[in-house]
């Protein structure tokens, strides 16, 4: 046995896990506290009839760890001694009972039983956080059935997401809390202890998996965690349990219903007379659990048990009212006369006639058509065949020239919605269990189908899925050991409506053209039209998969409690990019139908689509060969803890944990590793040359023809002799835990916890960098100018597509472009998080906890810009200074142009600016990396109270006020250190309440207990829940400014929509004097000035018809959503020069949503 356990321990690879079962554990003494060994322990599952048998060690002590949440029954026999007998215990999600029994003499077949009920103080640790229980999950009213609405009832946590994207399949930001200071979309989540995260973007995690209500067991939101067990977090956790079935049939069938004139209308939309839109919405779901019997075969009875869950959800409502401008049914035919008679400068000029104006260099003259109308004999051929994929005008427009002609106010996003949850528990010979779990969900939307063909619309799917093994196994009465697997892939394809495998041909493209796109990525081109609607449209594939496995194991040794294990994650993600740029992007505007001359006034509307009838787009145009990547990363982990019971009222959990996060590798080394500033670029004695030549005549003096140097390039991964790894491997990651409770009297409880975390070094913090991967292939109309057409729209390509380079250029890659590298050598950001707090017991049924909790985060990483002039050539002065903004952006001959390698406008331009050559890397625009300077605090009092009242009702409630402080940007690009200031997501105060509360009428209640059996029906099965949510509002983020007043006037005055503040404190409005290199002195956030705050309440009234003495009932709920209309305004302009500065024209929640829930349950 003990070498099993051994090689069990050696084999362990995988996942990173935070324990989702409950402990029990205690000491069994005598009359005279004497502990007692060898005293045999039952502990039974109520529900499942499952027992755990286990026997006290030398010290009277036992433990029961890794128990399915639920109600249990303990009971403990030795000779002697009288039978124990406890019902009614409750075990939570990570939950630590400490069950103290006390046998007293007499025979084993006389019983005492003890019927006095857990307290809800916690003597066993200090985490802090909350529980939910499958009551909150299913009867507080959740938008859109979306459970984790409810982490935002834990004391201490911040939602910085969007709350109009609320349902459960918009991953992002339904997760998006902040717990006690950290950064939010950082905390870990895992479903039944294994992962249940996917990446949203760099350092941010979305949910990989919403479960539906009915599936849930218990939620447990620990804002604070102080266990060694718990890693891959900013330091909170969100835990789910899913349900087990139990020996019990259970099923349930629900219907939820919103119509639109059940809902409000927006604040600005009653105020600006704007009706509501029209959407349609259905919800459904159904579940099942119990024994699996298999009639005649197999009975699971006390032994196996499934659960299965199922919801659906179609919801189509506007995604935002639009009106576009298509050509009008003449101008599709070529007739733009009607446009002429607004004025001449609508005339449409004949790129045919174009010719060099006589006595003027690089100027060119054409004339104009006839008349304003284009022969159809000069139509280019595919430009006929896309224009069948653009509809009429539905009206004349809103203005004189036809703008405006195609309204669709009430374009819908269509969702589709289908997940499914099943789990299967499995109870060997004891001491033996297993249980196994699949997951998934399908979301399909479509939206932005405006003209109803091939060339608008967009298709957004995500198809998750989720599966664990979980394995427990006693080897001794004190010695258990758990191993579990996960698997979790995150699907994401942003597609056409109409898929793609779109035949270029069919629009009149040579197949020369045509067969140079893949088929799996050839779509409907995009064709952009200056003044008209453009069918550009972006698209992904992303395919992420998370890898997770856990061995742990549990000794219990005297009076402590061990746990260690060694833990790993894997993370992979596959991308594939392909917007409709791949199979072509078209660009028109006036450059070959405006005139007389080249630089001529253009029209406002009918020269870019008279470019189009003709087939000649601008040279912007192009075929993308965008990078694919294949990316990984790794995390290893390991960890022991000791909970160490030195007294009876006093427990210290003592953790170390380690963790080794692996760099990022790409598959085929796809990516850039690094950046050599010193490395010598071939164009620099060219360059110099260039730029000495030109000296005297600007005598930069800062920049004398001896210090001009082109030096520095990107270093890519697998060349050279540089490593796979995309950085060297930060190992220096310990991570100590430490709590304590202390029980100084009965019901009142002294708990602490000091703790550090490890933010993400692998692939969850950022992606590759595919320099040289990617290449666009120009569109080239002409190459003298539209004296004559090299290329056509009827031949896009004639000399074929560019393929990306990839690695070959080596420095050189990009020169000309602006670069983002990592830092080879990163430091894991860490969070250091304590907590004080006293939890008090309130009668039997009530806890009160206060504390005070704190978090330090340090070497967080920003994004530096380290091509950037000194602080030394920013302006001091408070206004406008336009002799230091002349001299920066004085033109000087680009030393650069025409060189090989060189690209876009740094190779073509005859002149660059005195602030691009001064800057370090002259030869990028941009040369950016990750900084580790950045850091945080946080102090904030938190408060909760819970209240149990039997079965009947359920209050929790909370409060935080809290600072929120950060230093993460730049005041100044070339400041040494990051400005410290208040953080984005600074909320002073925070209050929540929920509430379930069955009302005591019937025959089981304290009124109207004796009457009619009507009367019951009438009055028994009444149920009202709601939840409220306060929250400040976050700081207003400034841009620089030019001010001469009094800031503490920019406060004064009444706080409106239409002035959120005194807009007229001394700001200059004068778009002129628009800060432009000028040293800032203007914080990023100002002290008093914050959005509007947040104050919901959501209620719901329920009624239940008991229909059959089996347990059949019927449900009717009522959910009012936002029940008191509250708006939550969106932020004010913040452009100091634009005349809306200062006001509010958007909400940025719902309006009150009213809901009707149909539910029968067995």
């Amino acid at each position: 046995m003990r070498r099993s356990a051994a090689l069990a321990l050696l084999l362990v690879a995988l996942a990173c896990g935070q324990e989702f079962r409950g402990t029990i554990s205690g000491v069994v003494v005598d009359a005279q506290e004497v502990p007692i060994p060898a005293v045999r322990v039952i502990i039974t599952n109520a529900e499942t009839g499952v027992s755990t048998v286990l026997e006290t060690n030398q010290d009277g002590a036992y433990i029961a760890p890794l128990l399915q949440p639920g109600s249990y029954r303990i009971s403990a026999e030795h000779p002697g001694f009288k039978k124990f007998s406890r019902d009614g215990i409750t075990v939570s999600v990570n939950e630590h009972l400490r069950i103290d029994i006390k046998l007293e003499l007499g025979a084993v077949t006389e019983t005492v039983t003890v019927t006095a009920a857990a307290p809800l103080v916690d003597s066993t640790g200090g985490n802090m956080g909350m529980l939910l229980g499958s009551a909150e999950v299913t009867e507080l009213p959740l938008a859109h059935g979306n459970p984790y609405v409810l982490i935002g009832l834990a004391p201490g946590t911040t939602f910085e997401g969007d709350p109009l994207l609320n349902r459960p399949y918009e991953p992002t930001h339904i997760v998006s809390y902040s717990m006690s200071g950290s950064i939010a979309n950082t905390t870990d989540i895992t479903l039944d202890g294994v992962a249940n995260t996917s990446r949203s973007s760099a350092g941010k995690i979305a949910a990989g998996y919403v479960p539906p209500p009915d599936a849930i067991g218990e939620m447990r939101i620990e804002t604070s965690s102080f266990d060694a067990r718990a890693g891959q977090t900013s330091g909170g956790l969100i835990n789910i349990s899913l349900r087990s079935g139990t020996n019990k049939l259970r099923s349930s069938f629900s219907f939820t219903k919103m119509k639109p004139e059940w809902m409000a209308n927006t604040w600005f939309g009653n105020r600006n007379g704007t009706p509501r839109g029209d959407f349609d919405y259905n919800r459904w779901g159904a579940s099942a659990s119990g024994p699996l019997i298999l009639p005649r075969l197999y009975n699971g009875r006390n032994r196996t048990f499934f659960m299965w869950a199922y919801e659906g959800l179609s919801d189509q409502r506007p995604r935002g009212g639009t009106t576009l401008t298509v050509p009008t049914v003449a101008q599709r035919q070529g007739d733009f006369s009607e446009l002429l008679a607004l004025g001449a400068i609508y005339q449409i000029y004949d790129p045919a006639t174009r010719r060099p104006e006589p006595g003027r260099t690089n100027r060119y003259r054409q004339d104009p058509f006839p008349g304003n109308i284009i022969p159809p004999a000069r139509f280019d051929p595919v430009a006929l065949k896309v224009m069948e994929y653009f509809p009429p005008p539905i009206n004349e427009g809103t203005t004189a020239d036809h703008q405006y002609n195609y309204p669709k106010p009430n374009s819908p996003e269509v969702a589709d919605y289908f997940t499914h949850t099943a789990r299967i528990d499995h109870n060997f010979v004891s001491p033996h269990r297993l249980f196994v779990r699949g997951n998934g969900y399908v979301r399909n939307t479509r939206r932005n189908d405006y003209f109803e063909t091939r060339a608008t619309g967009l298709r957004e799917q995500y198809h998750p899925i989720g599966a664990s093994v979980d394995d427990v196994y006693t080897l001794s009465p004190t010695f258990v050991l758990n191993v579990r697997y996960g698997y979790t892939r995150f699907t994401r394809e942003t597609t056409p409506l109409r898929g793609r495998y779109f035949d270029l041909t069919s629009l009149g493209f040579p197949k020369s053209f045509a067969s140079l796109i893949s088929p799996d990525r050839s779509e409907f081109p995009a064709f952009e039209f200056r003044n008209y609607f453009n069918t550009v449209r972006t698209g992904e594939e992303r395919f992420m998969d998370t890898h997770s496995f856990v061995a742990a194991l549990t000794r219990l040794r005297g009076a402590h409690t061990w746990d260690f294990g060694f833990e790993f994650r894997a993370y992979r993600h596959n991308q594939y990019s392909g917007d409709t740029s791949r199979s072509g992007r078209f660009i028109f505007d006036s450059t070959w139908t405006r005139g007389p001359l080249d630089n001529s006034p253009t029209a406002p509307i009918g020269q870019s689509w008279a470019a189009f009838l003709l087939g000649l787009p601008n040279a912007s145009g192009y075929v993308a060969r965008t990078a694919d990547f294949a990316e990984q990363s790794t995390a290893w982990c390991g960890y022991l803890q000791d909970s160490w019971r030195l007294r009876r009222n006093l427990t210290i959990n003592l953790g170390l944990r380690y963790e080794l996060e692996g760099p990022l590798t790409e598959r085929y080394n796809r990516s850039i590793r690094n950046f050599d500033p010193e490395v010598i670029l071939p164009i620099e004695e060219p360059a110099r040359a260039a730029y000495e030549r030109s000296w005297p005549a600007h005598q930069t003096q800062e920049l004398p023809p001896e210090k001009f140097k082109v030096r520095g390039g990107v270093v890519f991964a697998g060349v050279g002799g540089q490593p796979r790894e995309l950085w060297k491997r930060d190992a220096n990651n310990l991570a100590p835990r430490v709590a304590l409770a202390y029980s100084f009297r009965p019901g009142t409880v002294l708990r602490t916890g000091y703790g550090i975390f490890f933010g993400p070094l692998g692939m969850r913090r950022t992606d590759v960098l595919q320099y040289g991967y990617s290449r666009n292939t120009p569109f080239i109309p002409s190459k003298d100018n539209g004296l004559s057409f090299y290329s056509r729209l009827s031949n896009p390509f004639p000399d074929g597509l560019l393929e990306p380079v990839g690695n070959t250029l080596g420095p050189m890659t990009d020169v000309g472009a602006s670069i983002v590298f990592f830092d080879p050598y990163p430091k894991a950001s860490y969070n250091q998080r304590w907590q004080f707090s006293v939890q008090q017991q309130v009668g039997r049924q009530g806890m009160l906890e206060v504390a005070y909790v704190g978090n330090r985060s340090t070497k967080l990483e920003i994004t530096r810009d380290l091509n950037v002039v000194g602080n030394q050539f920013l302006s001091r002065s408070p206004v406008f200074d336009p002799e230091r903004v002349n001299y920066l952006t004085a033109n000087i001959p680009n030393p650069f142009r025409g060189l090989e390698g060189v690209t876009g406008s740094l190779g073509t331009n005859n002149n660059i600016t005195r602030e691009n050559l001064l800057k370090p890397f002259p030869q990028f625009t941009a040369v950016q990396t990750g900084t580790y300077q950045g850091y945080s605090w946080y102090h904030a009092l938190q408060a909760r109270l819970v209240r149990r009242v039997s079965s009947r009702a359920s209050i929790n409630a909370s409060f935080t006020w809290s600072k929120n402080m950060l230093a993460m940007n730049f005041l100044n690009p070339g400041d040494l250190m990051p400005y410290e200031c208040l953080s984005g997501a600074d909320r002073p105060f925070r209050i929540t309440g929920s509430m379930v509360y069955q009302l005591p009428l019937g025959r089981r209640g304290m009124l109207l207990r004796r009457g009619p059996r009507w009367l019951y029906q009438v009055v028994e099965g009444w149920q009202v829940s709601g939840m409220y949510i306060y929250q400040s509002g976050a700081p207003l983020a400034w841009q620089d400014v030019i001010f001469d007043g009094n800031p503490d006037d920019i406060r004064k005055g009444p706080r409106t929509v239409d002035r959120w503040f005194n807009v007229d404190a001394g700001f200059s409005r004068d778009p002129a004097t628009r800060p432009s290199y000028h040293y800032r002195t203007w914080p990023f956030y100002l002290p008093g000035l914050r959005r509007h705050a947040s104050n919901n309440v959501d209620l719901s009234v329920s009624k239940r018809w008991r229909l059959s003495e089996r347990g059949i009932e019927f449900q009717l709920r009522g959910d009012a959503l936002n029940a008191f209309n509250h708006p939550l305004f969106g932020a004010p302009d913040m452009n100091q020069f634009s005349a809306a500065f200062g006001q509010i024209t958007t909400t940025s929640n719902y309006p009150r949503q009213l809901q009707l829930v149909f539910r029968l349950s067995y």
